[in-house]
């Protein structure tokens, strides 16, 4: 749901024509996971599937320890919204130039948590937190060099 409002509309800036213009908003899609599901998920007992079943779809999946034999694991995200918060639009323009400026504090980084298996799919270890922290930094694929 999303509601808005003109808080002002007038000259603002030396004879400028401007706009500042509030709202409120809320974004909220998937289920938290909470502090409870992730607790009683055991790590060297728990397999991918019982994984799945306990907490659902995730919402990404990474590789996870590529061994030299070309094997891996995988790590799986969950991640949801439910916030809320104002924002605020400033527009000011002239007959040369025009600008304006949003400001959203609903867009700020996700909680969520994520579980990591080994090649044989069974729960290594999980974490919860901000996606930003859970999440493996982007590195550049390798080129796979065949030996004949």
């Amino acid at each position: 749901m999303k509601g808005g409002w003109v808080l002002l509309c007038a000259p603002l800036l030396l004879g400028a024509a401007g706009c500042v213009t509030g709202s409120f908003s809320r974004k909220s899609y998937d289920d938290p996971i909470g502090a409870q599901q992730l607790a009683a998920l055991r790590p060297a007992a728990d397999t991918l599937t019982s994984c799945l079943a306990a907490l659902g779809a995730p919402n990404r999946v990474f590789e996870h320890g590529l061994r030299a034999d070309g094997t891996a694991g995988m790590a799986l995200l969950w991640c949801w919204r439910d916030a809320s918060g104002w924002g605020l639009q400033v527009s000011v323009g002239t007959e040369d130039a025009s600008g304006s400026l949003s400001i959203d504090r609903v867009s700020t980084d996700l909680p969520g948590c994520m579980l990591w298996f080994g090649p044989d799919l069974v729960l290594e270890r999980w974490r919860s937190g901000l996606v930003g922290d859970l999440v493996p930094s982007r590195r550049r694929p390798t080129m796979a060099i065949d030996g004949g």
